[in-house]
């Protein structure tokens, strides 16, 4: 374990790689060179300059029999074929598994990187809200796919019916590939401790998995950024004409976002325990000031 803990440190290896090859296609002849800039479209690739070949670095460091020997033993050396390839193994099952098992190496539990505190008093009342908002839109039902306390149910029996429906309302989400990745968030128990939608996308993020759960991260995007009603968007230009009047008109983008979302969402603050007590001490101790916030 610790073995592989200084290996993904050092992080995989991008040498100077000669593989050349020679193609013909309607009777011309074209000579292909590998390009470095693979390295950078993806960051699992690694190569050995001694075999002038690739190969797969999460596949590679956590090595077992479903692997595509390809990818581990021989090296991929065919570029004419190579982004085919390339997509191909990342939709495979075992490639995202691995990831899953690089990226939790060495660092603590999901569970544990997402305080408790804010988890509960934060996530729970939007999970709250978001259950009142979902309850009387049909084509929103992709929600359930990603509520945290169905995972369990979600790995005992799979959700097509959802699952259906998601891509019936986001047809640009690729249905078998989404479905994969959503097996594997379902069984693994890192991936439990998330309490909804924008927990998961965190911590998605934090681990940078995004290249592995393309379309569940473009789902996530989707229900994080999508109103639930149209009595929202409505609500934000309202508070927005009551922000920004003549006497404010030079405030500044930043501040007049925060104070927009503290209108809007006057709600959600309520419910957060302390949460006044909590802006004062952090505007306190941020630097010094003439005016004594904290009284001990």
């Amino acid at each position: 374990m610790e073995e592989k803990i200084r290996v993904k440190e050092l992080g995989p290896d991008k040498p100077d790689l000669i593989i050349n090859q020679q193609t013909k296609e309607k009777n011309k002849v074209y000579n292909l060179s590998f390009c470095r800039s693979w390295f950078e479209r993806k960051s699992w690739l690694t190569g050995c300059g001694i075999a002038n070949a690739l190969f797969c670095f999460p596949c590679i460091l956590f090595k077992s029999e479903k692997c595509d020997s390809t990818w581990t033993q021989s090296g991929q050396t065919d570029l004419k074929h190579l982004s085919e390839r390339i997509k191909k193994h990342e939709r495979s099952k075992v490639h995202m598994e691995n990831c899953i098992k690089l990226a939790v190496l060495g660092n603590i539990s999901i569970a544990a990187q997402l305080d408790e505190g804010h988890r509960v008093a934060v996530c729970d009342t939007i999970m709250c809200h978001a259950k009142e908002w979902f309850s009387f839109t049909k084509h929103l039902v992709s929600a359930t796919l990603l509520q945290g306390d169905l995972f369990p149910q979600h790995h005992k029996m799979f959700p097509d019916s959802a699952l259906d429906t998601t891509v019936e309302a986001y047809p640009s989400l690729d249905k078998a590939r989404l479905k994969t990745e959503l097996s594997l968030i379902y069984s693994n128990e890192e991936f439990q401790s998330c309490c909804g939608a924008l927990a998961l996308f965190q911590v998605l993020m934090e681990n940078n998995l995004q290249d592995t759960f393309t379309e569940t991260v473009s789902l996530l995007n989707i229900l994080i950024t999508t109103p639930m009603t149209t009595s929202e968007s409505e609500r934000c230009f309202s508070t927005l004409k009551s922000l920004k009047t003549f006497l404010r008109n030079t405030m500044a983008k930043d501040r007049l976002n925060a104070l927009a979302m503290l209108s809007i969402e006057k709600k959600l603050t309520r419910d957060i325990p302390d949460f006044n007590t909590s802006v004062i001490e952090k505007f306190a101790t941020q630097k010094d000031r003439r005016a004594k916030f904290l009284y001990k």
